[in-house]
């Protein structure tokens, strides 16, 4: 169960703040097979309050935003060695978003973000020790993506495009003790937009052909908190072919 309230105000054409608080409570433990005897059941509550600005202009060629975050999450469960639950009684995390794109010539568009956040535990004490203060696994505190197109209005228009993505350190478990490395990949694509005139059934169709990880990295994506002597892999070089239609 979820309940928003948010707030949205135009200074002047094309800058806009925006507001929004919201609650929200789900079940703590999505398998209960785990939970100890004496472990209650309570619901995990939540609030988030967020704030930023939006600015459109240059002609709607340009665009850029920022926001700002509060996030309280109270009787968190959080995964522990040997398929065990631990309750954290709080789970913090505050972070802001910086977002801009902009196409200073029509065939060309240019894009990125970054995300910084600082997540925490809180009053998360379990016989013999404490996690307060700790981060949660697989929670990095750098995000950052970036991206630049070239579309070539042809009778089948064109374009050709290359996305890089960053993810910062990140734990694998509550403790802290080992830190998965930030991984740098880059995507490669080429897709062709093929007119109504040759399927009239179809609106829009478009073929896109994708290299993912072009560098062919290898990067732990994920660390699993019920071993932490596991972690998973981030995929290798993979090639993808893909039709989309639209009626």
């Amino acid at each position: 169960m979820t309940g928003r309230i948010g707030y949205t105000w135009e200074a002047v054409p094309g800058l806009t703040f925006f507001s929004q608080y919201a609650t929200g409570a789900d079940i703590s433990a999505n398998n209960i097979f785990l939970l100890a005897p004496i472990q209650p059941l309570d619901l995990t509550t939540a609030r988030t309050y967020e704030t930023g600005v939006k600015h459109l202009f240059w002609d709607n060629r340009a665009e850029w935003s920022f926001s700002a975050y509060d996030i309280l999450r109270k009787n968190v469960y959080a995964a522990a060695g040997g398929q065990a639950l631990n309750i954290a009684g709080r789970q913090e995390s505050k972070g802001v978003e910086l977002a801009a794109s902009v196409r200073p010539i029509e065939p060309l568009r240019l894009w990125g973000n970054i995300a910084y956040v600082d997540a925490r535990y809180a009053d998360y004490n379990f016989v013999g020790g404490s996690f307060s203060g700790n981060t949660p696994p697989n929670v990095p505190r750098i995000v950052a993506n970036a991206g630049a197109s070239w579309r070539f209005f042809t009778s089948w228009p064109v374009e050709l495009g290359i996305v890089g993505r960053h993810v910062g350190d990140r734990y694998n478990t509550d403790a802290n003790t080992v830190t998965m490395n930030a991984y740098t990949v880059g995507d490669v694509y080429a897709f062709v937009d093929i007119p109504k005139t040759v399927f009239n059934a179809v609106d829009q169709a478009r073929l896109t052909f994708r290299v993912r990880n072009f560098t062919d990295k290898r990067y732990a994506i994920w660390g699993d908190p019920f071993y932490p002597d596991q972690i998973l892999l981030g995929a290798p070089r993979t090639y993808e072919i893909s039709a989309a239609f639209k009626w």
